[in-house]
């Protein structure tokens, strides 16, 4: 009994012995560790929250399509960006990107959607505009970066061999290494058909209707010959181009003004080259009316 009282007695001693000072400061001293903790878990909850966000801010993907100064990246999903004022000669197409997103993405401004039917087709979507400074080839497709030189200079050579006649089977063989190329997944110079821009394409597919109307003026039912030899269709194959040439027209006017008012304009000179009617462009319509609008504005070359 004695023992208790004597730690009694010490423990009120203690207290007794404690100055109010020394009291403010050990509340001090508690109040600042509260402080320290408040801001340590609220600079890492604004930590993880940037993670966050800034993880939605990041664009991967693959490079589809580019032009002087910019270009057109796929991601997995399909979803395809427009990134202006980019440096593409260090871009080759085929290549993986990473890009920062510096401002909030911009939706494209589609056209109000018409109600489907079994002779429509689903409309293709503009990309959508991201703007970015930091693009980060994490994957150079090395090998695609003269793919557009090499290929058009094939063409153009091709287009040549075409008029002298005593070059028979080299023109022949020409004639089915170009239609191969673009619709049969065959490759000029190792590279295929999706690995030139736009725009090269459009050069290549107008000097490919010249080449198809000298096999036709040189070499008659020599496209019918090779198309029952080897199972594969030649003929029809000034339709397959103009469609192309069509649909590709269509999309890049989505995003590039100025090659969109230059293919217009070529389409123009081959409008008369190769007797291209209007109702030829409808007998191989198979997009629908509302591609049918777009192709007429590329027909009679109405520009921006």
């Amino acid at each position: 009994m004695n023992k208790i009282k004597r730690i009694l007695k010490q423990i009120i001693d203690f207290f007794k012995g404690i100055r109010v000072s020394t009291i403010y400061k050990l509340v001090g001293i508690a109040l600042l560790f509260a402080i320290l903790f408040w801001v340590y878990t609220t600079w890492k909850s604004n930590q993880e929250f940037s993670k966050k966000n800034q993880a939605d801010t990041y664009i991967n993907g693959k490079v589809t399509n580019k032009g002087e100064d910019y270009i057109i990246v796929e991601d997995e999903d399909k979803n395809e960006y427009y990134i202006p004022n980019t440096n593409t000669e260090d871009i080759p197409i085929g290549s993986d990107v990473n890009a920062v997103v510096e401002e909030k993405i911009e939706e494209p401004k589609t056209k109000p959607k018409e109600e489907k039917s079994e002779e429509t087709e689903e409309q293709t979507e503009p990309p959508k505009t991201i703007t970015s400074s930091n693009v980060t080839v994490t994957n150079e497709k090395t090998e695609n970066k003269n793919a557009d030189a090499e290929v058009i200079s094939y063409f153009q050579e091709t287009d040549e061999v075409m008029s002298n006649t005593s070059l028979k089977d080299k023109a022949k063989e020409g004639f089915i290494t170009i239609v191969d190329f673009l619709f049969y997944n065959g490759k000029i110079k190792g590279y295929t058909f999706d690995d030139l821009s736009s725009k090269a394409k459009l050069q290549i597919l107008k000097i490919a209707l010249s080449i198809d109307s000298k096999i036709e003026k040189y070499f008659p039912g020599y496209k019918e010959t090779i198309t029952s030899t080897t199972g594969k269709i030649y003929t029809g194959i000034k339709s397959k181009i103009i469609e192309s040439y069509l649909k590709i027209t269509t999309k890049i006017c989505n995003y590039d003004a100025n090659t969109c008012d230059q293919a217009k304009l070529d389409f123009q000179d081959m409008k008369k080259s190769f007797s291209i009617t209007w109702n030829l462009i409808k007998d191989i319509a198979s997009s629908g009316i509302e591609n049918l609008k777009e192709w007429y504005e590329i027909f009679s070359g109405k520009t921006n």
